[in-house]
């Protein structure tokens, strides 16, 4: 299993907000991140306005912005045509053994 992307993380994280998920040790669990990474990640994501940190009382919350939003629907929109064309696509590829060739 490799490793992911900086892009998967970021998604993963935007997810884990839309999903209800707005305190950050819940978005540290779903996005299964250390609170290190966590930190990292979110403060990326607040400086280039997809997401928007608020303070709740003494609770700190994230939430989507309207630019967050719309990034996890194109991701959305890109996964659900990837899985569409794998539907399309054969599954596995003949091997050359069972081509007939004529001489």
């Amino acid at each position: 299993m490799s490793r992911r992307s900086q892009f998967e993380i970021y998604i993963d994280i935007l997810k884990a907000v839309s999903e209800g998920r707005h305190k950050p040790t819940h978005i540290m669990y779903r996005a299964n991140l250390t609170w290190k990474r966590l930190k990292k990640y979110t403060e990326f994501l607040v400086a280039h306005g997809l997401l928007v940190e608020e303070n709740n009382g003494e609770t700190k919350v994230f939430n989507l912005t309207s630019d967050g939003k719309e990034l996890i629907w194109y991701q959305m929109k890109i996964e659900r045509e990837i899985l569409q064309t794998k539907k399309t696509m054969p599954s596995k590829v003949c091997p050359l053994t069972c081509l007939s060739f004529q001489k």
